[in-house]
């Protein structure tokens, strides 16, 4: 049995259904499991060019696997009518049409800030961990940015807050789970594009994107570059899967070479592992 995590499809259709097909694989499935819960970090919507599609497959996608979706803040800004620069013409009529479409609007507005799995000790959330209530300090008048939708990993070491969210360290992310959560959990989130992975190491999250076991492998006839890690009992975990679906970046540097990523939790001669995958769409 594996989960399959995914984020910021951005209304790529494309790209989910080539995640979907890699995943499907009878390969796949022998090598990894089949997918028994699929755990949608959100922006679903946003940048691409095919929302409806892209939420319609993944409604079907719930009707045979066990689906779970979270809200992202392009999902939130376009139930709010606020406006994320950066998506052209063609994606914003597609958007128009979406407005109109009651299945798909209904699935953005039921989706929650996040999911608090107890029993895989799994924190699922788009941007960030951090309660908003518990943020003292607010230099930004608008409290939207605070949310864990637009919450995002800082690379500064310090927390702040700038007109694209609230920005916070893996330590302090890490430290509010334990102390609402407990120890031992495993945080997913997604919003920025690029892999990350952090682990607890005597109290302090580390960086360990290097140190993880890196290969690649074949299937549905596409090259996949793989980084994993086993999951250590007791030890508590950030990681950031990637985009996926890079379709509505093209040209605008975030690209990231129109590669797809996804996530993968899997079990292997009794250990969980958990593994970044990516490939070119």
């Amino acid at each position: 049995m594996a989960q399959l995590i995914i984020s910021d499809i951005h209304a790529d259709i494309r790209a989910l259904d080539a995640i979907m097909k890699i995943t499907w694989d009878q390969a796949f499935i022998e090598r990894y499991g089949e997918i028994t819960r699929i755990i949608n970090l959100g922006d679903v919507v946003g940048r691409g060019f095919h929302p409806i599609v892209v939420i319609e497959r993944l409604l079907d996608c719930g009707e045979e696997t066990n689906l779970v979706s979270i809200r992202g803040n392009h999902d939130e800004a376009f139930l709010l009518n606020r406006d994320i620069p950066g998506s052209d013409f063609a994606s914003t009529e597609a958007h128009s049409e979406l407005r109109g479409n009651q299945r798909c609007m209904r699935f953005l507005e039921s989706l929650p800030q996040y999911l608090a799995d107890e029993d895989d000790l799994i924190l699922a959330v788009h941007g960030g961990p951090i309660d908003p209530s518990v943020i003292k300090e607010r230099t930004c008048p608008d409290d939207l940015l605070y949310r864990r939708t637009w919450q995002r990993i800082s690379e500064c070491g310090y927390d702040y807050c700038d007109g694209t969210g609230y920005h916070y360290t893996p330590e302090h992310a890490l430290n509010d789970v334990k102390e609402s959560l407990g120890r031992g959990f495993l945080v997913l989130c997604g919003h920025e594009h690029l892999e990350a992975c952090y682990m607890e190491v005597n109290g302090k999250p580390k960086s360990i994107i290097d140190d993880m076991i890196r290969r690649e492998e074949v299937f549905s006839n596409r090259h996949i570059r793989i980084k994993s890690m086993m999951r250590k009992e007791g030890v508590s975990y950030l990681v950031r899967v990637g985009i996926a679906g890079p379709e509505g970046y093209a040209g605008s540097g975030q690209d990231m070479e129109g590669t797809s990523h996804f996530g993968l939790i899997w079990e292997h001669k009794g250990a969980d592992w958990v593994g970044l995958f990516g490939f070119r769409v």
